[in-house]
């Protein structure tokens, strides 16, 4: 195969594989939420992108520039941050944000690396067949470790369509190997430089992974604790959406604004019949089990509705050494007021709610960039509400842990059966990162079919069901309820049985096959 591979351009105007890979990077965003019906520009983007990296000079160069403004336009949001609700100074602002494309960038950059390599020692046929691999491997790693940050990777833009159903089988990474299958089957053609051969492998390889998809949505594997979901009778719940100003929910002075909103709503939901009422993520804005004033009047709200209510606050207790540990925890009350169970955020945001790499590198603790410098709480474990329809068990997220699907997908193992979003996303406005946050919450339900609560402090608040749809909700800047009545999930689903584990395999068989199979190309010699 003739690959015509410029390598002489180092300089001067940008090539076309340049001009692509910026075109591709604005054409994947806009396929992403919170746009909605776009999926099919994912594919689009990607198989311009592959296009371009097959016949750039430096396929890392050329997957960085795709990156950065992928990245950018989907995080563009970043920019508008508010810095007198978070950070220091106005400066750190746009610095914090760059600084988040540019590490999210070096991924896609290992991958135009890795796929350069590949090129140089296997030819630009198997190449090309093991970009997806590349991939998928590179989004996985996104969501791993203490700088995780798997914000709407390509299997999210199925959100809000029926595709979302293929979720269960792999979850939102198994999706985006579709889609990335998809245009690397689309870019071989379009190349038409690989002969029959290659054409042909490239569509099976397609084939193979969408029909995995497609079969595996479909089954309804057993899960531990499963048949225990079936037993429980349908409940009646509600989210309160408070809308406190940001500006107010922090100052001594106007607890007011944060009290009577959530006291009124909450009376309000147990009214129209609601048996469990959500608040936001840090709902009471200081530190509950330390201040009495506040637990007294948290019980005393709880009482007077009568129904179970779980709900957002900071927390903190002290070490065996004596230090103070803070935490962005939540907990969860009985009708008369008892505090029956606590969660603290187990994923932290890296920077924003703590230093990553402490563990190693101790001096950072001394970096401040503005972080609440909170603890990291065990992982997520099922809460318990005993009624007389059944145990209705459930597990809190909060705030940016829903991101995860292998967080999601361990809850559920764990014995959940109904998801619990907490968030405060009013630092973002009414921008496109709120819109994306909700979206990706409702891939989680679809992930493991389980209904899921979100409740937000300004927004978006919502109820959904155990396939993503949504039943009731808030826009942002809205004060009031949400509510429905919901039936506990199964979990059945492959994703929450084997996670990404059966993916891993499929990719594996299709690496071996690519490396193993010849290939013919259009001049009859094997590649």
């Amino acid at each position: 195969m003739n690959d015509n591979i410029d390598t002489t351009r180092r300089f001067g105007r940008p090539g076309p594989d340049t001009n692509l890979a910026l075109l591709a990077g604005l054409v994947t965003a806009l396929g992403l939420p919170p746009f909605p019906w776009t999926w099919p520009l994912v594919p689009l983007g990607l198989a311009i992108l592959f296009g371009a990296l097959a016949r750039a000079p430096r396929p890392g160069r050329t997957a960085w520039l795709f990156a950065l403004v992928h990245q950018a336009a989907l995080l563009h949001w970043l920019f508008l941050l508010d810095p007198s609700k978070s950070i220091p100074t106005r400066a750190l602002v746009p610095i914090q944000a760059i600084a988040t494309v540019l590490y999210v960038s070096v991924f896609y950059l290992f991958v135009g690396w890795a796929f350069g390599r590949l090129r140089s020692r296997l030819g630009m046929g198997r190449a090309l067949l093991l970009l997806p691999v590349l991939w998928v491997v590179m989004e996985a790693a996104r969501g791993r470790g203490e700088m995780a940050f798997s914000w709407c990777l390509a299997g999210s833009a199925v959100v809000g369509t029926p595709l979302m159903f293929l979720a269960r089988t792999a979850g939102e990474l198994g999706v985006g190997a579709g889609f990335v299958f998809l245009a690397m089957a689309v870019a071989v053609w379009r190349l038409k430089s690989g002969g029959r051969g290659l054409l042909v492998t490239a569509f099976a390889g397609c084939s193979a992974l969408w029909l995995f998809l497609v079969g595996g949505a479909l089954l309804e594997p057993a899960v531990p604790g499963a048949e225990q979901a079936e037993r429980v009778t349908p409940l009646k719940v509600a989210a309160v959406q408070a809308d406190v100003a940001l500006r107010d929910k922090w100052q001594k002075a106007k607890i007011d604004s944060t009290k009577v909103p959530y006291a009124e709503l909450t009376k309000q939901a147990a009214d129209e019949g609601a048996d469990f009422v959500v608040w936001a993520e840090t709902a009471v804005p200081s530190y509950l089990r330390l201040k009495p004033e506040l637990m007294t009047w948290m019980r005393e709200v709880v009482r007077e509705a009568g129904v179970h209510v779980y709900a957002g606050f900071p927390d903190a207790d002290r070490g065996p050494d004596g230090e103070v540990r803070t935490y962005n925890s939540s907990g969860l009350f009985d009708p008369r007021g008892v505090l029956r169970d606590t969660y603290a955020k187990y994923h932290l945001l890296p920077i924003g709610e703590a230093m990553p790499f402490t563990s190693v590198l101790p001096f950072l603790k001394d970096v401040d960039v503005g972080q609440a410098e909170w603890l990291p709480g065990a992982k997520p474990q099922a809460m318990a509400i005993h009624r007389p329809g059944g145990v209705f068990r459930f597990s809190g997220l909060i705030c940016f842990e829903s991101v995860f699907d292998w967080l999601a997908r361990e809850s559920v193992l764990a014995g959940s059966r109904c998801l619990v979003v907490i968030t405060n996303d009013g630092w973002f406005g009414k921008s496109a990162g709120p819109r994306q946050h909700a979206a990706l919450a409702r891939l989680r339900a679809a992930e493991c079919d389980v209904p899921v609560i979100r409740s937000a402090n300004n927004g978006i608040s919502f109820i959904c069901d155990g396939r993503g749809r949504v039943i009731d909700r808030l826009g942002l800047g809205q004060r009031g309820i949400v509510s429905a009545e919901i039936t506990p999930g199964t979990g059945r689903t492959l994703f929450v049985r084997f996670g990404h584990t059966l993916l891993y395999w499929l990719l594996l068989v299709w690496t071996l096959v690519v490396l193993v199979v010849p290939l013919r190309g259009e001049n009859g010699a094997t590649r």
